[in-house]
């Protein structure tokens, strides 16, 4: 935005005073001009028609011919003098229309900045105006884009795990002969994945919190995601994960997050990798960062579903809390996903 130094700027005042100034100025000259060309004009009219006027009648006349030309200079005066100002009043009148379309919610528009007075400091402060309030309303617009985003991307994360209680708890009530010890696992399994639908909802309803927690050996969580991941997946896949290029390191993680980025992993392989095939996971650690690297086969004949890009937008937004970012790949046979999370 153009900003107009006071110190440089001429008063409004000033300028409507000399622009009196002038008018008035002109008006004297064409008042003397007037009234002297009459009384010469008079004069040689007298002198040419033997015409003898006495003392009174020449008073009488020079008072008409200033009276006259007083008139005509006066109306001479104002007509100049609004001839004079009339940039002023249309810059008042644009002005003025800019204000109403403003208190329209019209903020596209700006004002040409014209002089250096009050006027265009007034015409400055619209457009400045007008720039923050447009700035705003497209912040909010952004925001309510990126929660919408978010809520929807928390949705399908929620998902995941209620997949998998219903999976379980399916399973538990269809079959009579499950040892005990299996049933306890599937129990546990249960309750790890309502208690990750509870604190995705927490999340859902506190979207501005992380909770980074610091772990001294960071290495043992991402063992312990995998091997989730590789019992979600076992009964389906082969499933081949390799930790060998991760040694020991420390670092702060947001759990749930961590967490959801491996969910999120799994629910794709669920919804769209060839069954029986290999599945490969692996998290090493190099100069760019943390690595998760996720590999499958794709069938031939394969879904399209929404929801796959979903994933992959919270996989997208979770990285980016990392400084870190994602890579996909995918052909007629083989899908890939690299997630590098490199600040931690």
């Amino acid at each position: 935005m153009t900003k107009v130094k006071r110190k440089k700027q001429s008063k409004l005042a000033y300028e409507i005073l000399g622009l009196f100034g002038v008018s008035a100025l002109i008006c004297a000259v064409l008042f003397i001009i007037l009234s002297r060309t009459a009384v010469t004009v008079v004069e040689i009219y007298c002198f040419n028609n033997d015409i003898v006027m006495t003392e009174f009648d020449w008073f009488e006349a020079d008072r008409t011919i200033y009276i006259s030309s007083g008139i005509i200079s006066v109306v001479s005066f104002c007509i100049l003098f609004l001839l004079l100002f009339n940039g002023h009043i249309a810059y008042i009148r644009t002005i003025t229309e800019a204000i109403n379309v403003f208190r329209l919610g019209q903020t596209d528009s700006s004002l040409v900045l014209e002089g250096r007075n009050e006027l265009t400091q007034l015409a400055d402060a619209i457009n400045y105006m007008s720039y923050s309030h447009k700035q705003l309303r497209e912040k909010e617009q952004a925001l309510a884009e990126e929660k919408e985003k978010f809520i929807h991307a928390l949705s399908h994360d929620i998902r995941t795990p209620l997949t998998s209680i219903l999976a379980y708890s399916e399973y538990l009530c269809k079959e009579n002969d499950i040892p005990r010890e299996e049933q306890k696992k599937h129990l546990q399994m249960i309750q790890k994945k309502a208690e990750q639908i509870r604190d995705l909802t927490a999340l859902l309803l506190d979207a501005d919190k992380r909770n980074p927690e610091y772990f001294d050996d960071a290495h043992l969580l991402m063992e312990q995601l995998a091997a989730e991941f590789e019992e979600e997946l076992e009964e389906l896949f082969n499933v081949q994960t390799d930790l060998s290029a991760c040694p020991s390191f420390s670092g702060s993680f947001d759990v749930q997050e961590i967490r959801r980025i491996f969910d999120n992993l799994s629910s794709n392989v669920q919804k769209y990798a060839e069954l029986g095939q290999p599945v490969f996971l692996s998290v090493s650690m190099d100069n760019s960062g943390l690595c998760i690297k996720q590999s499958n086969a794709i069938p031939a004949v394969r879904e399209q579903r929404d929801s796959y890009k979903l994933g992959l937008n919270s996989i997208r937004r979770i990285a980016q809390n990392y400084s870190g970012n994602v890579t996909v790949s995918q052909d007629k046979e083989k899908f890939s996903i690299s997630i590098i999370l490199s600040e931690f």
